[in-house]
């Protein structure tokens, strides 16, 4: 599932079980995965700023069918911004469910007083670190995506975390110009939904500094 891959590469399940990227971030980029799980289902289209379901099929996964359940309870509001906002207020807290439940990760509470965030840890090195070994494979030898991986890798852009995915700085330029190639690539309803989440974390971190 593509938001429980992006939870895997935002956070450090292996060594520190903390979020990559700021709080408000990470949510807002789950927030898209979730959308993005729903429009690869053929489920949910995106078009410009406006999204709408298109189908009534149900998944087998109890989070996307609640995701387009919300959608479908609420047909006054089509904006994507809006969904993307509402989503992100527990998609941390709903994916990290979803993966727990398939044994991937394990929750660990905050302490009180010592700090305010849940950590989340992986005992499987292999399945825990694929997305992103999948991933930046892709992008350093330029290999040909799913429009699942496609859309992994925008929202990766978008969120900031390339450098997480490649770590070596002598590798980025490649992988750069071939994201590109592959932004270009990607099929109109995922670019367009990639596009608004990279604007809600760029006013996110915004709103965060200031």
């Amino acid at each position: 599932m593509l938001a429980d891959d992006f939870f895997l590469i935002a956070w450090d399940t292996t060594r520190s079980g903390r979020a990559r990227l700021n709080q408000q971030a990470t949510a807002l980029g789950l927030a898209g995965a979730l959308i993005g799980e729903l429009v690869l289902q053929n489920r949910l289209a995106v078009r410009g700023p406006q999204l709408r379901p298109t189908a009534r099929h149900q998944a087998a996964d109890l989070l996307s069918d609640r995701v387009l359940a919300e959608i479908r309870n609420a047909p006054q509001h089509t904006d994507v911004r809006t969904w993307l906002a509402y989503l992100a207020k527990d998609a941390i807290t709903s994916v990290a469910e979803r993966l727990i439940r398939a044994g991937l990760v394990e929750h660990e509470p905050p302490k009180l007083l010592r700090r305010r965030y849940s950590r989340y840890y992986s005992r499987d090195f292999g399945k825990a670190t694929w997305p992103s070994i999948r991933l930046q494979t892709a992008l350093v030898k330029g290999r040909q995506m799913t429009p699942a991986d496609m859309a992994m890798a925008a929202l990766v852009d978008a969120c900031g975390l390339l450098d997480a995915v490649v770590p070596d700085p002598a590798e980025r330029p490649t992988a750069r110009r071939y994201l590109a190639a592959v932004l270009a690539a990607m099929p109109p309803p995922l670019t367009d939904l990639t596009r608004h989440v990279q604007a809600a974390v760029g006013d996110a971190v915004l709103a965060y500094r200031t």
